[in-house]
């Protein structure tokens, strides 16, 4: 939308909904989310939103009124944050401004700072709004008469003899970064690994802690991800950030789980829980299908991996160490487990690359998990320049390790 300022408004995002841009009134709802319809359809609004933080919170409300002259009151009402304080914050500042270190003077909200506003800012907000300080006020009868005597006094569009007015002196500035990256094997956290499943009938999320050599450590049952991921960072279970991250994530999603009556499985996407069978009326003939076939080949040596024929189905084990292009892995070739346990392979020096497609069945990890450090077992018909089009990859991450590593 644009203002008379000329410029697209309003200029930050935030929680809000705009009415009039030229307007005279901007509301500011503190966390009272439920008054920001009716009030922002009123006749003289411009913008009624949110604020939860005396910082981050109040420099979007500067920014956006200062970036628009035509608003002249801002009307504080609802609920304010026992904890950070937005609406005291902004009454402290009408009255007292910023000190040298742009700190709200008497503000109690929590770290009531604004390191991204010039204190040139912080004075035209002050000067161009009158502040009505009705905190508290939650009745939308009360409130829309507030607004009507304001929108009646409207003093007409703020004017100043800085060329700078209702222009923003100074945004946030932030550097581009991109997402992705290798998240290292989980396997070598030296506190162990975690198996997450939820248990609907408890409403619960249970999760397992395993030292690194499968024997049983912890136990932690709860129904919220946050909680349950800073119990296991206040006891010091997890060493990695990444690892961290990726627990944060899995809890996360079981919790959702948990709340929406979704199926979880720990590295697969959520999904809807199967519908029970049906009970099938007396004298009916029914069919069970059959069980996936899974695929049953001899393990291979090196030597037997040089002999082979192209569109032969190999079964290998094999560890990954580059990405060589998009959906191919880069890496080694194991030899067998000699204790049959599969739990620790020799490496050899033999180049595999391993190609996969979203039909290639995953086990026991995700598409995430196909990464530089993965140990995997492979599946699939070998072709030429030792390349093997991978049917079904087992994750042996967490559960298994390369010997002399």
């Amino acid at each position: 939308m644009s203002s008379k300022s000329g410029a697209t408004w309003p200029v930050m995002t935030g929680t809000y909904q705009v009415g009039d841009p030229n307007g005279p009134v901007a509301v500011c709802a503190l966390t009272s989310e439920r008054l920001i319809s009716p009030l922002v359809a009123l006749p003289g609004v411009a913008i009624a939103g949110m604020v939860y933080t005396a910082n981050l919170g109040i420099t979007r409300i500067i920014v956006n009124i200062t970036s628009n002259p035509a608003i002249r009151f801002l009307l504080i009402c609802g609920k304010d944050s026992a904890l950070f304080k937005p609406g005291q914050s902004l009454v402290a500042l009408a009255e007292r401004g910023v000190d040298d270190k742009r700190r709200i003077i008497d503000a109690a909200g929590y770290d009531p700072v604004l390191p991204s506003i010039d204190p040139e800012q912080v004075q035209q907000f002050r000067n161009q709004v009158e502040i009505l300080d009705w905190t508290g006020e939650e009745d939308l009868q009360v409130l829309q008469e507030r607004v009507r005597s304001l929108s009646d006094r409207n003093p007409g569009v703020f004017t100043s003899e800085k060329k700078e007015t209702g222009e923003t002196r100074r945004q946030e500035e932030f550097v581009s970064i991109r997402p992705g990256g290798q998240r290292e094997p989980l396997l070598y956290d030296p506190k162990g690994y975690f198996v997450i499943s939820i248990e609907p009938e408890q409403k619960e999320i249970l999760l397992r802690h395993y030292l690194p050599d499968h024997t049983p450590a912890h136990e932690m049952r709860g129904r919220g991800a946050t909680s349950m991921l800073l119990g296991l960072l206040r006891d010091a279970l997890v060493t990695q950030l990444s690892h961290a991250g990726y627990l944060g994530e899995e809890l996360a999603k079981a919790q959702t789980a948990l709340q929406f009556g979704l199926r979880y499985d720990q590295d697969r996407p959520l999904r809807p829980r199967e519908t029970p069978a049906q009970p099938v009326a007396e004298g009916a003939k029914t069919t069970t299908p059959a069980p996936p076939k899974i695929h049953s080949v001899p393990l291979l040596t090196v030597k037997q991996l040089g002999e082979i024929a192209p569109g032969t189905l190999v079964d290998l084990f094999f560890s990954v160490t580059d990405l060589p292009r998009e959906q191919v892995l880069g890496g080694v070739f194991l030899l067998p487990d000699e204790t049959g346990t599969n739990q620790a392979f020799p490496r050899t020096s033999q180049r595999l690359e391993v190609e996969w497609r979203p039909t290639s069945k995953l086990i026991m990890g995700g598409a995430n998990d196909l990464v530089v450090g993965a140990l995997l077992r492979v599946v699939g018909k070998y072709d030429q320049n030792n390349l093997v089009h991978g049917e079904q990859l087992v994750v042996l991450t967490r559960v298994a390790k390369i010997l002399g590593q």
